[in-house]
């Protein structure tokens, strides 16, 4: 009896002190995950994922530091609009002025804009993603329905494009690198 009460203490501590390291384990990646803020809001964080072209499109962060290399405009393409959202953004890489400092990077909202998309002859100006992580194609999905896309330069925040009488060169300027 007294040897199993003592066994019974030992996994006690081990299975207490194991959950304490994987507690100060996760808080350590939480802080270090630049998709939870303080709030613990999930905001877009990347465009990383796989094209069109089954090419793996790597994070826009430095690796260890999460420092932005360049910035990036994420949108959700959808299939009922797909021309005009193609037009509207190929004109907003026109006016920006340091193309290469922003990626602009849409996710298809189904398999009909994927294929659709793979019919198209010139998406130089853009990265479209296939396939993305789970927590940025919702929040791209989520920002679409109020007519919004992801902007990350030094933080990640949403802008109003979609039904706002907003013009590509306004989009242009409103990310901080318009003619």
């Amino acid at each position: 009896m007294k040897n199993r009460i003592i066994l019974e203490i030992m996994f006690i501590c081990v299975f207490g002190l194991t959950g304490w390291y994987l507690f100060g384990v996760m808080e350590q990646m939480k802080s270090n995950n630049p998709k939870v803020e303080n709030n613990n809001t999930l905001v877009f964080s990347d465009g990383s994922g796989i094209d069109i072209q089954g090419n793996i499109i790597d994070s826009v962060f430095e690796p260890e530091s999460y420092e932005i290399k360049r910035s990036v405009a994420a949108f959700l393409l959808r299939y009922d609009s797909l021309d005009a959202d193609l037009t509207f953004w190929k004109e907003v890489n026109s006016y920006l002025t340091e193309p290469d400092a922003v990626r602009l990077t849409a996710y298809c909202e189904n398999d009909l804009c994927i294929k659709a998309i793979k019919n198209k002859p010139d998406l130089s100006y853009l990265t479209v993603l296939e396939y993305g992580e789970a927590i940025d194609m919702h929040a791209l999905i989520g920002a679409d329905s109020n007519g919004e896309f992801w902007f990350r330069e030094n933080r990640a925040g949403k802008i109003k494009w979609r039904g706002e009488n907003l013009t590509p060169f306004d989009i242009a300027n409103s990310i901080g690198m318009g003619q």
